[in-house]
């Protein structure tokens, strides 16, 4: 089943991600618009039920999957009743997403049954005690039985702490590591991410840490024939409707390509990753010490 954009028909999707609060400022920076507000619990209910109960017709697809993101969030006294009720209306699986600011008092029990993954920032080159609580916010949820996705970005400040960090978040339990390069902001005025090669060379001593512990490991933002033998923790996104305040009900929009938009080359059709691969972004593309795209054979 396809939906219509702007930029051509896309396959609709079953998740919807709804940004809650106005406020985000420790997320993974893409194309999303800053909302003007935060979203209140009516409008929340609202947009849950439209995207799950009056979705599930003949012509659409009800979202059985809910992300939730935006500082403070998790700390609303009606998060877990909200929850339940998205529950009751058929969605079947629940991801939250904490800024760092949310992980000082963030207690994952209120959530357990009702969650079934958190992600947690993980950024090296910050605080030492941003660190520490993301160890202990890490721990916490797997006691209470919630998986735990450890959020870093590849930022040229982030590199020469990655391998320290990658084994701080494999001794704490988590679940999944997801490292992602620096998406583009506004066209060319994104500022230079790390350099390609540095990049991958933290990359290696990261990955091998995480390997160590056994984690699932994932690897976004950067194309398959750029990482090499890094390139087996690559995957397709999966897209998503994209609520804010000012985007709700049949006002959202999609995260690709409406909010992130990848590109490829000709040749990628050609390419052994290329149904696994997002591609890269143009941007960069255009930017010195970017080679171009090319297909890789097994």
């Amino acid at each position: 089943m396809i939906t219509w954009t702007p930029e051509g028909a896309v396959e609709r999707p079953v998740m919807v991600q709804i940004r809650v609060q106005r406020a985000y400022p420790g997320r993974i920076r893409a194309g999303a618009p800053v909302p003007t507000r935060s979203m209140t619990q009516r409008e929340l209910l609202a947009n849950l039920r439209y995207f799950s109960v009056d979705m599930a017709g003949p012509r659409s697809r009800p979202c059985t999957k809910l992300v939730l993101s935006g500082v403070g969030v998790a700390n609303r006294p009606q998060s877990p009743e909200l929850l339940t009720q998205a529950r009751a209306w058929g969605v079947q699986s629940v991801v939250l997403h904490l800024g760092s600011e949310d992980l000082e008092g963030f207690d994952p029990h209120r959530f357990k049954g009702l969650v079934d993954a958190v992600v947690v920032p993980v950024q090296p080159g910050a605080a030492g005690t941003a660190l520490v609580s993301a160890e202990r916010v890490i721990r916490s949820a797997r006691s209470a039985g919630i998986e735990v996705v450890a959020n870093t970005l590849l930022s040229p400040t982030a590199l020469p702490a990655l391998e320290h960090a990658a084994r701080a978040i494999a001794s704490s339990g988590a679940t999944r590591a997801a490292l992602s390069y620096p998406f583009p902001i506004d066209g060319n005025s994104s500022p230079d991410p790390a350099p390609l090669g540095r990049t991958l060379e933290a990359l290696r001593a990261a990955v091998l840490e995480l390997e160590r512990g056994g984690l699932s490991i994932s690897i976004k933002g950067l194309p398959g024939c750029y990482l090499g033998e890094l390139a087996q923790y690559i995957h397709r996104s999966s897209n998503r409707w994209y609520v804010d305040a000012d985007h709700q009900l049949d006002k959202a929009v999609l995260f690709f390509p409406q909010v992130v938009s990848f590109t490829k080359e000709e040749s990628c059709r050609f390419c052994s990753m290329d149904a696994r691969c997002d591609g890269f972004f143009d941007t960069y593309l255009r930017r010195p010490g970017f080679p171009a795209l090319y297909p890789v054979q097994d």
